[in-house]
């Protein structure tokens, strides 16, 4: 049949018999169907080695499935079984109208806290599933602030307005408060999804977090030398002598700097993990589970120089402590070396940060930096998405480049200096000016007009500019406005080009007419 749920049990027919179907997900928990098709809420469990019925009630509108699964819970757990144990008595003389009320209100007077269900969810899922560093994490937020806060509550009676005010008082912490309220929101997925002791919303939803700063620092080429020529240094100093670095300490360093990996995740790295055929590395467990990492080939040198040093060991760690034990104590090695360089906020796990930076910075794609980090969910790696937009805006500054010196017009040859008209050039246009001279008037020398606006087209200059061998700017201005709007301009400038003009000579001088 499966887990009972409200419809399901609505679906059950009568039969001309009494029967009873039990529920998946608790057992012992029954449902009785009687032929008249009353439905009733039984707990079957043993006594002394002997099978028993305890009833929980008849189903109802004030007693539903998730109600009398979560009184079911409580009696198959003891704390309500001594007392319905005694009840089988006192119904055998008990009016029927008792017999059905009192036992149910025996259970109800027993709350379920949210502390008893966090113990079961330490027991059941923290210890099980979550790795030790996460569960001492869970087990440590727990006591310290979701119970002190909830833990005596009816687990139903938390409200989302509860979980805000829990993390509303944590605001000092906001690293905590976030994390407390991530806690209580698993906690309550196991009551209402795996369990199914309640159907009640789950009171961590659409909690507003507080937003967290994150912590970005990389090293700078310059910074890298300046490590490791501290670790090259620390190398040659004598143990026991104030800078000296303990060889196994500096190769735990170089794999974080030339991998990417987390710290655990090397000091953890046995020999057999590591695949000299294929240059790759195949860890069985790790914060996004198991991983096969591909390693360049300085990685997989400076591992052959740690075989070779440990005697070729074909099984336990690559990096060891001075014992043989794993290596502790990483994190202090690397204070001292960022101090004596001078970075003293840079943290360990900032190796792995600087390793995404250089292949970034190095022209791989974001996607590819998260495979190479072993990145989950695509949104971790998009904190490195800036350093991407960088390598992005080298490109488009080289692409632009590219296109401007493309778009770049060529050096524009020398201006032609200007041939004034020549006397043939004269007599095929004389007629054309010369018929519309106006009568009166100051005389003026056409020739000289016409070479006068011919220089302003020519040299695009100012028609203030025009030499004083041609006529003056006015009848220059004047007479070109009045060719233009008869049309007369385009037939002289036609005509001067037409090829019985002959060919370009060049000009000679003459005097300008006196007036």
């Amino acid at each position: 049949m499966g887990m009972l749920t409200t419809a399901r049990v609505r679906e059950l027919k009568p039969q001309d018999k009494v029967y009873e179907v039990t529920c998946a997900a608790v057992a012992g928990f029954v449902v009785r169907v009687l032929p008249s098709g009353k439905k009733v809420f039984l707990v079957r469990h043993q006594v002394d080695g002997k099978w028993r019925r305890e009833k929980i009630g008849q189903m109802s509108p004030t007693l539903g499935v998730d109600e009398a699964r979560r009184q079911a819970l409580l009696m198959l757990g003891g704390e309500a079984r001594s007392e319905a144990a005694v009840q089988p008595v006192a119904r055998r003389s008990a009016p029927k109208s008792v017999r059905r009320v009192e036992p149910v209100k025996q259970v109800e007077s027993r709350r379920v806290t949210v502390r008893e269900l966090a113990d079961r969810f330490v027991r059941e899922y923290v210890d099980v599933y979550l790795k030790p560093g996460t569960a001492a994490a869970y087990r440590r937020h727990l006591e310290a602030h979701v119970l002190p806060r909830l833990g005596d509550r009816d687990f139903e009676s938390v409200t989302r307005s509860d979980v805000q005010a829990l993390h509303a008082s944590l605001k000092h912490i906001k690293g905590s408060a976030n994390y407390s309220v991530c806690i209580v929101g698993s906690l309550y997925s196991r009551i209402i999804d795996d369990w199914k002791l309640s159907s009640m919303p789950n009171p961590n939803h659409k909690i507003r977090l507080f937003k967290m700063k994150t912590r970005e620092r990389f090293l700078t080429p310059e910074e890298r030398r300046h490590v490791e020529e501290v670790l090259l240094r620390g190398l040659q100093i004598s143990p026991g002598r104030k800078g000296h670095l303990d060889r196994m300490g500096v190769w735990a360093l170089q794999l974080l700097s030339l991998t990417g990996l987390r710290r655990d995740e090397i000091r953890d790295l046995t020999w057999p993990m590591v695949d000299w055929q294929h240059s790759c590395l195949n860890l069985p467990d790790t914060k996004t589970g198991q991983r096969s990492i591909q390693v360049p080939s300085h990685v997989i040198t400076l591992l052959r120089r740690i075989h070779d040093h440990t005697g070729n060991r074909k099984v336990g760690l690559v990096i060891t402590s001075r014992t043989g034990r794993k290596l502790s104590g990483l994190n202090l090695t690397w204070k001292r070396i960022r101090e004596a360089v001078g970075i003293p906020d840079v943290r360990l796990h900032d190796l792995r940060h600087s390793f995404a930076s250089d292949a970034l910075m190095g022209g791989v794609p974001l996607a590819i930096v998260g495979e190479m980090l072993g990145h989950r969910q695509p949104s971790t790696t998009k904190r490195y998405a800036h350093l991407a937009n960088r390598v992005v805006r080298e490109a488009l500054e080289h692409t632009a480049d590219r296109i401007v010196e493309a778009s770049k017009p060529l050096p524009a040859l020398p201006v032609a200096p200007f041939e004034p008209l020549r006397d043939v050039q004269w007599a095929a246009i004389v007629t054309l000016v010369n018929a519309d001279r106006s009568r009166g008037g100051r005389p003026v020398d056409l020739r000289d007009v016409v070479n006068g606006i011919r220089w302003v087209l020519h040299t695009q200059g100012h028609w203030s500019d025009i030499p004083a061998t041609y006529a003056s700017t006015t009848a220059c201005w004047r007479w070109y406005k009045r060719w233009c709007a008869d049309e007369t301009w385009s037939k002289v400038e036609a005509a001067i080009a037409a090829p019985s003009a002959g060919p370009a000579r060049r000009p000679r001088p003459r005097a300008r007419p006196k007036d």
